[in-house]
């Protein structure tokens, strides 16, 4: 099927996937704050993207600063990178996986013809994460 007629409904997708991570992340960030202790282990990561336009790069920054638990430290679109903190990335690899998740979601509803990419490569634990509080 021509991917220009499945890109509404790829968009409409997109939308309900980021409502329930609105919900998800809420649910978590909350409960962390009504229950004794912390469960929280920060960390940051720099995330080379798939986005090329200016407004593929601040979509993916906006929307993961919209996130609970979450927050864009730095965005370049040269080359096409960003810097995010996570309230609850012990694991960074784990962490920046579930951002190239939201992102290739997010350029699948975007893009007319789907198209995402290959995730870039990125060295494990680079000099410029880190993880744990």
């Amino acid at each position: 099927m021509n991917s220009r007629l499945t890109w509404p409904i790829r968009a409409l997708h997109f939308v309900f996937y980021y409502l329930w991570q609105i919900i998800i992340s809420n649910i978590i960030v909350g409960l962390d704050i009504v229950t004794p202790g912390t469960k929280i282990k920060a960390g940051i990561v720099r995330m080379p993207l798939r986005c090329r336009t200016d407004l593929e790069i601040t979509m993916i920054s906006n929307l993961i600063s919209l996130t609970p638990g979450t927050l864009t430290l730095s965005v370049s679109n040269r080359p096409p990178e960003l810097y995010v903190h996570g309230m609850y990335a012990d694991d960074v690899d784990e962490f920046r996986e579930s951002l190239y998740e939201m992102e290739g979601r997010l350029l699948r509803a975007m893009r007319h013809n789907g198209a995402v990419g290959v995730v870039p490569d990125v060295p494990h634990h680079s000099d410029h994460e880190a993880g744990g509080a």
